[in-house]
């Protein structure tokens, strides 16, 4: 008596063989049916076709063996059959489930094969246009702006009544460079309630009324190989003077030409810098132009490792202002017969900054005096600042602060072109600011400005400005 698979009795010695192959069939069929890699295409076909050969031929012979030789034996009972015949049965279903759920992995295989073919086809063809070559107007063009909210409120010692504005200041353009970088080409426009050159803010009102842009800069600035260190400018351009807000608002583009040199060759530490510059202010076709002249000559000097000293020597020849300020406005400066009283502009303004480090944090304290050598009224000519900035808002987690005391008198400079939130001329007081920034493209600050006038029948008013912005630049 021989055990043949799945336990039955064998009792004819010769049908051993046969036997022996039905559970190499069956092992074999496990081992097929574990857990593989799965076979990509027609895998469910051959794994169909395969468990028909090695689970149904297997069970078929084996059953057979039973039927056709156990009564030969007569050693096999016909209990003994069924219940043979019933653990067959009852083994086919589950083995029927087992190739079901092969055949939905292998489904499912087939169709994340599909999607991950999709997708490669996506990509080819998003590299395809992304590697195609771009116009070529389009090479070396850089696009940049920047946006300002606003919340200001003003209040003065004469009046009960408070000055609250909302704001916005939008600013936007392209810069264009050729020839490995030496000549650039400047475009932006900016927003403005008015032509006024110290201010692009625009207020809320005017009953929802669409708002004005203007042309803030419009200038090629040209660096030659051939010359280092040489800058020719000419358009509506960024301030290229060393200089701070007691001479300029630092929203004023002067257009004109300037030409600067900075000295590729230092004298030891000191880099030796230059600069001269037509600008117009007006242009008349029954009088004179009015236009200013700028010389500038200074140096940088590193004194020790991480202080440096810069000095900065500049003589402003206004001509003809003292007709043409309609559209900045005296701001401060002395009027008789609709005339700047000091006639003539001529400002010599002497600059000292020093930069150095405290803690990695970047400081810069500076020292400005400037006076008007052309006053023919007499009095009321001179200027001064000084002011200290500590910090530097680049990335996300930056802070700065600065503060600033100036006293500027009715005729030393151009009131209509020096800083317009702090009064222009005929002005003395306090600037602080603190500015954090929130992530590296939005800048959170605060602003207090506290003046005072100086001279005139409006001597000893105050007015108090406070300014809070989030500026986003992009």
């Amino acid at each position: 008596m021989y055990i043949g698979p799945h336990g039955t009795r064998i009792a004819n010695k010769h049908l051993q063989a046969e036997a022996d192959c039905c559970k190499d069939e069956d092992e074999q069929y496990a081992a097929e049916t574990r857990p593989v890699s799965i076979v990509y295409a027609d895998g469910c076909d051959l794994l169909r076709e395969q468990a028909m050969r090695t689970s149904g031929v297997g069970l078929v012979l084996a059953a057979a063996t039973f039927l056709l030789f156990t009564p030969l034996s007569g050693a096999a009972t016909t209990e003994e059959l069924e219940a043979s015949l019933k653990e067959l049965k009852d083994k086919l279903p589950d083995q029927a489930r087992r190739i079901g759920k092969i055949e939905e992995r292998l489904q499912e295989e087939r169709l994340r094969r599909e999607r991950e073919a999709e997708i490669r086809d996506i990509l080819k063809e998003i590299l395809k246009d992304a590697s195609a070559p771009q116009p070529p107007w389009l090479e070396n063009l850089k696009f940049a702006g920047d946006m300002r909210l606003r919340y200001q409120r003003a209040a003065y010692n004469t009046s009960q009544m408070e000055d609250n504005l909302g704001r916005f200041r939008l600013r936007f353009g392209f810069t264009k460079t050729w020839l490995e970088e030496q000549l650039q080409v400047v475009f932006r426009l900016a927003s403005g309630s008015s032509r006024g050159p110290t201010s692009s803010n625009q207020s809320f009102d005017n009953q929802f009324s669409e708002k004005e842009v203007w042309i803030d800069l419009a200038y090629a600035k040209y660096s030659p190989a051939w010359l280092t260190g040489a800058t020719f400018m000419g358009g509506k351009m960024k301030n290229p003077v060393v200089h701070t807000d007691m001479i300029w608002d630092s929203d004023v583009n002067p257009e004109g030409v300037w030409f600067g040199y900075v000295s590729p060759v230092k004298i030891g530490p000191v880099e030796p810098f230059a600069g001269i510059g037509v600008w117009v202010i007006e242009a008349n076709t029954d009088a004179p132009d009015a236009e200013v002249h700028v010389y500038q000559a200074g140096f940088n000097w590193e004194v020790v490792p991480g202080f440096t000293w810069v000095p900065a020597v500049t003589y402003y020849d206004f001509a003809h202002i003292e007709d043409n300020f309609g559209v900045i406005g005296a701001r401060g400066n002395s009027m008789s017969g609709g005339r700047l009283q000091a006639e003539e502009f001529n400002v010599l303004d002497v600059l000292n900054t020093v930069k150095f480090k405290v803690f990695k944090l970047p400081v810069s304290v500076y020292l400005d005096m400037a006076r008007n050598c052309g006053n023919e009224f007499g009095g009321q000519s001179d200027a001064y600042a000084t002011g200290i900035k500590v910090g530097k808002n680049k990335k996300k987690g930056d802070w700065s602060a600065k503060y600033k005391y100036a006293h500027i008198e009715a005729n030393s400079v151009v009131g209509g072109f020096a800083d317009a939130d702090f009064g222009g001329a005929n002005r003395k007081g306090h600037k602080v600011g603190v500015y954090y920034s929130l992530t590296k493209y939005l800048t959170v600050g605060v602003t207090g400005f506290l003046t005072e006038v100086i001279s005139g029948s409006m001597a000893g008013n105050t007015r108090s400005l406070v300014q809070g912005d989030l500026i986003w630049k992009f």
